[in-house]
């Protein structure tokens, strides 16, 4: 029996429809079977925020792949949460058969959503509640792979390039992924022993996926010099001059530690991550892509219109500083029925500040702020 956290199968609950799975106490013992209904959302939050756990071997992945054509109905943002639940599964098994096929077949669908679905792809990584210390090894390394799809694509990097590249991500950090979690919720110095282990992770990754038959060197030298620095100042082996995707990996990586918020300390919001990236790389061309594609307010941003109405970014513009909204509020901060599309380039809906969450009395609906008649 292998037992996770209920959260890292979240995708899989939903209110109206019975359990996928049994629910289990930290000892394995059986709390709720499965088939047992889901009634409503409140029964499903109130599961999410109990300590209770399921077996991932009533998880495992069926022969059938990831679903890389967008066919079926399924939205976005449903098969966003269907590939962490099937991601948290896969990453936990590297010896196999059909795990290096099934990562690459990952790879392929998040390249996708790149092509289809940027601005959706990074409105799931700005919106990621990191309160959920728990996932945090699994969905950094999910966040990494988007933001190194967006990336690649646009540098229009051949597409095995691309694939290898996401593939990298997606895999660089195998041996620490739970220990990730647990330090995300504890903050503060590394004791020795957890800093020996963070230290071997990139060479013990990458011999992970030379075990499981991975023959790409590139993709084994990102994941082997993904902390190493130019000119020697990384670990773990002082390597001087880091491969073009190594040095990508990195500095995404650093991105979205900053961004996100762990052990008590509050994340940046992603444009000043974005620029302590550049400003510390001394101008990394790969830093200022980062700052280029995420501009001053990427999707998922929480803002304030000069009308005095909370928005949300949704769409980047043509201008980093003018991306396209959906009003949540009004100017007296009661919800609005349903989200409201403003154009910041006009006087009355200039974005003049970042609005807090804590002050949002609306859930953001993804479905409805990316709906196609908004």
């Amino acid at each position: 029996m292998k037992l996770v956290p209920i959260q890292q199968v979240a995708g899989k609950l939903k209110a109206g429809e019975p359990l996928p799975f049994g629910v289990r106490d930290a000892e394995g013992k059986l709390l709720l079977a499965k088939g047992q209904m889901v009634p409503n959302e409140d029964m499903r939050e109130a599961l999410l925020n109990r300590g209770v756990f399921v077996d991932l071997d009533e998880l495992k992945p069926t022969s059938h792949s990831y679903d890389s054509s967008g066919v079926g109905g399924e939205d976005f943002f449903g098969r966003w949460e269907a590939m962490q639940t099937r991601f948290a599964v896969l990453l936990r098994a590297p010896d196999e058969t059909l795990f290096l096929p099934r990562v690459k077949e990952c790879a392929s669908q998040i390249l996708q959503w790149a092509e289809r679905y940027p601005d959706q792809l990074i409105f799931v990584v700005m919106r990621h509640d990191h309160s959920r210390h728990e996932v945090y090894g699994l969905v950094h390394l999910l966040h990494c792979a988007a933001v190194v799809a967006v990336l690649v694509r646009r540098l229009e990097w051949p597409i095995e390039r691309q694939r290898i590249a996401v593939g990298a991500a997606l895999t660089m950090n195998l041996p620490i992924i739970d220990l990730q979690g647990r330090l995300a919720s504890r903050g503060g110095k590394l004791a020795p022993q957890y800093r020996a282990l963070i230290d071997e992770h990139p060479t013990e990754s990458a011999a992970l996926l030379r075990t499981a038959g991975l023959k790409e060197q590139e993709w084994l030298d990102a994941v082997a010099q993904h902390h190493e620095e130019i000119g020697g100042g990384g670990y773990p082996n002082k390597v001087q001059q880091p491969t073009e995707l190594a040095q990508m990996l990195h500095l995404v990586d650093v991105f979205l530690a900053k961004h996100a918020s762990r052990g008590g300390r509050p994340g940046l919001p992603a444009p000043q991550a974005a620029r302590d990236i550049y400003t510390g790389s001394k101008g990394h061309p790969i830093a200022g892509l980062i700052v280029k594609e995420f501009g001053l307010f990427p999707p998922g941003t929480l803002v304030k219109l000069a009308c005095g109405e909370i928005a949300v970014a949704v769409r980047r513009g043509s201008s980093g500083n003018a991306p396209l909204v959906g009003s949540v509020t009004n100017r007296q901060g009661d919800p609005l029925a349903k989200p409201v599309r403003r154009d910041t380039t006009l006087a009355d809906f200039n974005i003049v500040g970042l609005a807090s969450a804590q002050h949002l009395r609306v859930k953001l609906m993804p479905h409805q702020l990316y709906d196609l008649r908004f």
